[in-house]
């Protein structure tokens, strides 16, 4: 639990530290911008923006600030019931999110109204739209080639030969888990970079080669933050792979080193996001001929809309390393749809699952030659022909069991699980509560009940034996 805790606490604080870095702390006037609109840098000194910008910031501080302790202070539900605090944690998730969102965009909504019932034009000779030919003959032909991620699905698909690999895969409940993580990691960032090589470059200034020389630097750098983001996911699961090859087992060990190899990709994007706006700002100081694109009527309700333009994908005001849908085309409206149904239902059948976890009762009944256990995870029916042995035990034979699904906490163990020297087991006990009925199958391995109730283990034991004979 207090893993969990620290877990989550963490990650809430680590989400709204990347949210405020991205959507907070957008207030720097840059490029003829403010906030995504295009004013003049005259209009961006005067006291009325200043008095607009300040309120913002003081919003938005309040805003993270109540957030990130709210994130904080949910987790100790962690303590009482994990299905209780999934659903207020989801909640928070979604609140924050959407909340953060709507600040900014409500604020450049304002700031667009204002720009328009004060008529500012946005700077100096800006336009709605500008033609460099030189930078559009330049689409797709900057960084490196998508196609080094067939590479590393390579690396991955060829761990198969190995025969250790090939065993645990179809011996264990859990072994196509990593190979199809790291298969869909690999397509995912091979699919994304193909996306951002094939996004238009776009034009900051009269300059044509200062046009080629910054977007060849942003594509470069998010190519190799590609690449070398699929390189860890394949090594991750390649370690993985070594492991069980040679042992037909995960060690503790080797989790970690997964883990820690499959969160460098992060670190890979964020750091090339930073290195990429200090590079940028320093290429276009030396601008002496801006040239600003002044498409804020396609953005002014905080999503692209243009029925004009026919990309699908563009990349977004408020943070230059993200794309967004154009929301003139019906596609996108479809996709962006369902991408959020998707993932709210999603968080809905986890709290769904996680509440049937913590208040379904594990039950036992015989009947009818078969051995039917329910829990608020799985189920389990036996028939009394794969039954091979059962008997009470004082408790759990000594193991080290890892978790393959189901529930591990401090209340409940429930799911497939898999022991070094046991080997496959299904286990429905509460923690702390004793004896355990044991029921040796060769299908399932031995599954272990328990009641909370004295007395009924044994009853189970003596009216499964009597089945049996």
């Amino acid at each position: 639990m207090m893993l969990m805790f620290w877990i989550f606490a963490l990650t809430d604080l680590f989400v709204a530290g990347i949210f405020y870095a991205v959507y907070g702390g957008k207030r720097k006037y840059a490029e003829g911008m403010l906030l995504g609109v295009h004013i003049p840098q005259s209009a961006a000194d005067s006291e009325e923006v200043k008095v607009f910008m300040e309120r913002y910031r003081k919003n938005t501080k309040r805003f993270y600030l109540w957030n990130g302790l709210a994130g904080i202070v949910v987790c100790f539900l962690n303590f009482w019931y994990l299905s209780v605090f999934m659903i207020v944690w989801c909640v928070w998730l979604v609140e924050f999110c959407a909340g953060a969102v709507y600040l900014l965009c409500r604020t450049h909504r304002k700031l667009y109204d204002l720009k328009v019932e004060r008529g500012w034009v946005g700077s100096a000779g800006s336009r709605i739209m500008a033609v460099d030919t030189k930078v559009a003959a330049q689409n797709g032909k900057m960084g490196l080639s998508p196609w080094w991620h067939l590479l590393f699905l390579a690396l991955i698909l060829i761990s198969f030969l190995d025969p250790g690999v090939r065993r645990y895969l179809q011996t264990s409940d859990d072994g196509w888990t990593f190979p199809l993580i790291g298969i869909l990691v690999c397509v995912g960032f091979g699919i994304l970079h193909f996306i951002i090589m094939r996004t238009r470059n776009r034009i900051y200034s009269e300059d044509s080669e200062l046009n080629v020389a910054v977007n060849r630097m942003q594509k470069t750098l998010w190519s190799w933050a590609m690449v070398v983001s699929s390189l860890t996911n394949a090594a991750a699961y390649l370690v993985v792979a070594s492991y069980i090859g040679n042992h037909n087992w995960l060690n503790n060990t080797t989790y970690a080193i997964y883990i820690v190899l499959q969160t460098l990709p992060g670190v890979w994007m964020i750091g090339s996001f930073l290195y990429m706006r200090y590079k940028k700002e320093k290429m276009l100081e030396k601008n002496e001929e801006p040239l600003y694109i002044d498409d804020d009527v396609y953005w002014k309700n905080g999503w692209y809309y243009n029925p004009s333009d026919k990309r699908f994908f563009v990349q977004d005001w408020a943070c230059s390393w993200n794309y967004t849908t154009n929301m003139a085309k019906t596609g996108a409206k479809i996709f962006t749809g369902a991408a959020g149904v998707l993932t709210v239902g999603c968080l809905i059948w986890i709290c769904v699952l996680m509440w049937k976890i913590d208040f379904t009762p594990i039950e036992l009944t015989q009947r009818d030659g078969y051995v039917q256990i329910t829990s608020g995870y799985s189920d389990l029916t036996i028939s009394s022909d794969e039954i091979e042995s059962v008997e009470v035990l004082d408790s759990v034979p000594e193991d080290r069991y890892n978790r393959i699904n189901g529930s591990d906490d401090s209340r409940q163990l429930l799911g497939k699980f898999k022991g070094r020297e046991t080997g496959k087991c299904r286990m429905y006990l509460y923690v702390g509560y004793e004896p355990i009925l044991a029921i040796q199958t060769e299908k399932y391995g031995p599954v272990y009940v328990n009641s909370k109730s004295p007395g009924e283990v044994e009853e189970w034991c003596e009216k499964i034996t009597q089945m049996m004979e």
